[in-house]
């Protein structure tokens, strides 16, 4: 029986309650007549007047409604009002989601309020075929109006914001500039770096080579002079230059590249830029050929008589390739 009591509860509140909603808001938007305190007037047929304030309608204008011997009549008042006031009840409503009485212009507006919010916690029936009702539950959202203080407010936090972001937008620019100064920095030095080695490599070559050929020259026997066992040899250089000088035959083939050397030494030293023509000799490598007969001298422990050097001939200096 509880149960079949508060379903029928239930129903009655479904149909009753939009009636009731409507009809508060047919008469509520009808503009009541609100009457206002009697004035004692000396009226011969004794009837006290009906005063009737004016009421504000849709539209900003304003009715008049007059009453008494001459009948009803309206007068609609012209006007044009501020569009974001809300002048009727139904906007108000949309508007003000409040249920506090202090909150309403009116008790009935008030009450009003309150049963709009029990409806729409029902899920608000038959609202989507009641367009009254489907306005008022989909309530318009209150705009906020803000202080003086809250704008500035506001305003100093985006000023803040916007100066956060392009503080940060500097650090990040600088730490790339930073990064890439860096980058560049180490690049050059390492480049130094491998050119100071390489300097430095280059000017111990020429050192070792240069104390070789002071060795090689101590060494080295005088030229012999012209007869038996003895061969002229003429050396062609890769500069053009050509080199020429007898040789016993029975002398080792290690002589005849000491030879070599030590010309090709004296002769850069006489350049304009003597450490360059040094470095270059001091990474050149070659060995000596004989064209006719056809000949490498490769084994310099070799006398030049095994080696095939018998009689005199020319010989070419040919570059060995380091790859």
């Amino acid at each position: 029986p509880a149960m079949k009591c508060a379903t029928l509860c239930l129903v009655a509140m479904v149909c009753l309650v939009p009636r009731c909603v409507l009809s508060i808001l047919h008469h509520g938007m009808s503009h009541h007549a609100v009457s206002a305190p009697c004035v004692a007037s000396a009226s011969p047929c004794g009837r006290m007047p009906l005063v009737r304030p004016n009421v504000r309608v849709s539209g900003g204008g304003s009715l008049r409604l007059r009453g008494g011997e001459d009948g009803g009549e309206e007068e609609a008042g012209g006007g044009e009002g501020k569009d974001e006031i809300p002048t009727t009840m139904l906007e108000r409503l949309q508007i003000n989601q409040s249920t506090s009485p202090a909150d309403h212009p009116s008790t009935l507006e008030w009450a009003l309020a309150v049963a709009l919010s029990i409806y729409a916690a029902m899920g608000a029936p038959f609202a989507a075929y009641i367009p009254v009702l489907r306005d008022l539950v989909q309530r318009k959202p209150k705009a906020k109006v803000l202080s003086p203080e809250e704008v500035a407010r506001l305003e100093r936090e985006a000023l803040r914001k916007e100066q956060d972001e392009e503080f940060a937008q500097a650090m990040m620019e600088d730490k790339m500039k930073a990064a890439e100064k860096k980058k560049k920095q180490e690049a050059a030095e390492a480049e130094a770096r491998a050119k100071r080695e390489e300097a430095e490599k280059k000017s111990s070559a020429v050192d070792n080579y240069t104390k070789d050929i002071a060795a090689k020259k101590e060494a080295m026997e005088k030229e012999p002079a012209a007869g038996d066992g003895v061969v002229m040899l003429r050396i062609r250089c890769p500069d053009g230059a050509q080199l020429t000088r007898r040789f016993r035959t029975d002398g080792s083939v290690g002589a005849l590249y000491d030879y070599v050397d030590v010309s090709r030494h004296d002769r850069a030293q006489n350049t304009a830029d003597p450490s360059v023509h040094l470095a270059s000799l001091a990474e050149f490598e070659y060995q000596l050929v004989s064209t006719m007969p056809k000949l490498i001298l490769g084994e310099r422990s070799a006398d030049l008589a095994s080696a095939g050097i018998t009689t005199s001939c020319a010989l070419v200096v040919q570059p060995i390739s380091k790859d």
